[in-house]
């Protein structure tokens, strides 16, 4: 009979805890240029992601091979956010909130620009707007996706504008 219940309460446990909704596996992330960004901000403003890369960044591959195709993370930045992948070596010209930039060098002046701390620029880094096309943050480095989703739900949630993201962090782990 013990043996019976506890069978019994581990399958409760293990099917309550996948209780989130099931995104297709063939579900991506709807990455957009910056020029159909701007378009959609104008007929239903939402916050926006740019993920700043280059093509020999590890960190970088990782993050889009692992993180991005998660189902959550997919998810959760279809539903609240516009998302940009830029490549920071880009040699395109790009028009951005009315100023041109351009390449000069290694780096695109758009990179520098955007996703600059004080720190400089790092891969990747990915830069986070406001409905309103104001930046809140520049968040430089590789995170899995378990570590990504607490990052999108401090920005998406507005989280940011109450607490530190290590007290948001610390609140999230001691629920």
């Amino acid at each position: 009979m013990k043996s019976f219940l506890l069978i019994t309460l581990s399958a409760i446990a293990l099917t309550s805890c996948n209780t989130k909704q099931k995104v297709s596996s063939k579900q991506k992330i709807q990455w957009l240029s910056l020029s159909e960004v701007e378009e959609k901000m104008r007929l239903n403003p939402k916050k926006v992601l740019i993920d700043i890369y280059t093509d020999w960044c590890g960190p970088c591959k990782r993050m889009s091979k692992y993180t991005f195709t998660d189902p959550e993370v997919i998810e959760i930045i279809n539903k609240e956010f516009y998302a940009v992948k830029f490549n920071a070596e880009s040699k395109k010209e790009v028009n951005f909130q009315n100023k041109k930039y351009t390449n000069r060098g290694r780096t695109h002046d758009f990179a520098l620009k955007t996703g600059s701390t004080m720190q400089g620029l790092s891969y990747p880094t990915i830069v986070y707007y406001d409905k309103f096309f104001k930046k809140i943050s520049s968040v430089p480095g590789y995170y899995n996706a378990e570590e990504y989703v607490i990052i999108l739900k401090y920005f998406c949630d507005d989280n940011y504008k109450k607490i530190s993201y290590e007290e948001f962090y610390k609140s999230f782990y001691n629920k």
